[in-house]
């Protein structure tokens, strides 16, 4: 299957990856676990809160997508399985296991180091997804 690439794919890959994450740190999935392995209250996090945060999340989930992208584009490849591999080898392979590490070195929980991980995981999951379906 020959694959270009699609920036509007990309575009939208970024944003539900933000999306995810927007839902992922909530108190409605993990936000309350991820702040008591942070060791901050609510308030706590608000206060270190800067509205550059989002940009920041924003750029980098943009690379992330891009970066999927790419590869496919690299390979040839494209569909659903082909994007939902290389999401989720990206996400275990980079991400996660880069999570994994810092977490360690910082002390962190594994129920902590489980919820960032996971984020990017299923994150570049869901964004090889969208990019390669696309």
């Amino acid at each position: 299957m020959t694959y270009e690439l699609n920036y509007l794919a990309i575009v939208v890959a970024t944003f539900a990856y933000m999306l995810l994450g927007a839902l992922w740190y909530s108190p409605i999935l993990f936000g309350n676990a991820w702040m008591k392995g942070l060791g901050k209250t609510k308030e706590e996090v608000a206060a270190d809160f800067s509205p550059l945060n989002y940009l920041w999340a924003l750029i980098t989930s943009f690379i992330a997508s891009y970066g999927i992208a790419r590869v496919l584009f690299w390979t040839g490849g494209g569909g659903l399985n082909e994007g939902l591999l290389l999401g989720l080898l990206a996400g275990v392979c980079f991400a996660g296991s880069a999570i994994w590490v810092n977490g360690t070195f910082e002390a962190k929980s594994c129920a902590f180091r489980f919820i960032n991980a996971l984020y990017h995981i299923v994150g570049m999951t869901v964004a090889g997804i969208i990019i390669g379906v696309w």
